[in-house]
């Protein structure tokens, strides 16, 4: 790293990565244009020295070569979950309406793997990246942060809300979703609740958990923290209903939980919906073409993407971007039998 009192130039850049001064400045600016060896090469040269280039040198090019768009990260932790499939998708469409260049990776919910994919970005020249992070614990600090911190480039969290320095988030009101979860279970007269949850340090899991026990009141009530995939809620589920212990009502915290107890309530011979009450928050995919009628949160994809996307281009606008919390707040889907 240059001493903090000696700004550092694309000279030095161009120095310690043993290529030409106009080598670097078209990493910047024209990336595309740049062996994706070298372009690597060159953005980790600039990161560990601490190089920092001109906003212009990154958003316009030369009267020779046509101005780029602006071009914004997105990794999302697993595009399998329909929840972040559908707001990747969203982002691209919403980046074509916008004239704004969207490139999305998936962390396959790994933090080598989240750890990868922001990397790339960063080679590939981001003006601001938008993320879900693979984990929602209180004490998770993803190791890339402070370099796009020392970098200038804004980041945007999307759903899981972690302590890392960001120019803004969007999130899902989770206690508003487990209050109407909890809700809807009183409306049916559930004697007694089980919720699987995600991880219980999860910021996700307890704030939908406490919106869940607040409707519920005293209404028995019992919390399986497991992990916010499919398989522990499967092999949970399958050991209640081994026991004969059938809760009157189960409300599943994501879609994938969700999956989880309908495979276990299949193969003990149960119709999810019919002989239990089942609720998800976030809506099963397809559960209707199998004939399962699940009431749900509908969770607004599109409007989690748009709002996420003008927070990243007002901060790269910015040059001290203030950041902002917005939340959105899902729809109850009832889908009585």
């Amino acid at each position: 790293m240059m001493p903090s009192s000696q700004r550092t130039r694309l000279e030095d850049v161009a120095r310690e990565a043993g290529v030409s001064r106009i080598t670097v400045s078209r990493a910047f600016s024209n990336p595309d244009s740049v062996h994706p060896e070298t372009l690597v090469r060159v953005h980790e040269v600039a990161e560990r020295i601490g190089y920092r280039p001109h906003r212009r040198t990154r958003t316009q090019a030369s009267p020779q070569v046509p101005a780029r768009h602006q071009r914004i990260g997105v990794v999302m932790p697993n595009l399998n979950n329909p929840f972040f499939g559908h707001i990747g998708q969203s982002l691209s469409k919403a980046g074509l309406d916008h004239d704004v260049d969207i490139l999305v990776l998936d962390s396959y919910e790994s933090e080598t793997q989240e750890q990868v994919a922001v990397k790339r970005l960063l080679a590939l020249g981001i003006d601001a990246l938008i993320i879900a992070v693979i984990s929602s614990d209180a004490d998770y600090h993803p190791g890339w942060a402070s370099r796009l911190e020392q970098s200038g480039i804004p980041v945007i969290l999307l759903d899981r809300e972690i302590d890392i320095a960001h120019a803004g988030g969007v999130y899902i009101d989770n206690t508003d979703c487990g209050y109407q979860a909890g809700a809807w279970m009183v409306r049916q007269k559930a004697g007694n609740v089980l919720v699987i949850s995600g991880p219980g340090d999860s910021r996700v899991s307890i704030g939908r958990t406490s919106g869940i026990r607040e409707a519920l009141g005293d209404t028995p009530i019992r919390v399986h923290y497991a992990d916010f995939t499919m398989d522990p809620a499967y092999h949970f589920m399958k050991e209640v209903l081994s026991q004969g212990d059938v809760p009157e009502g189960v409300i599943a915290v994501n879609n994938q939980i969700a999956l989880g107890i309908i495979k276990a309530c299949l193969e003990a011979g149960l119709v999810p919906g019919k002989d239990l009450l089942l609720f998800s928050i976030d809506a099963v995919p397809y559960a209707e073409v199998f004939g399962y009628r699940i009431s749900c949160m509908k969770m607004n994809t599109e409007e989690v993407a748009t709002r996420a996307l003008a927070l990243a281009l007002q901060a790269i606008n910015k040059s001290s971007p203030d950041g902002g919390k917005v939340i959105v707040r899902a729809i109850l889907n009832e889908r009585i039998a």
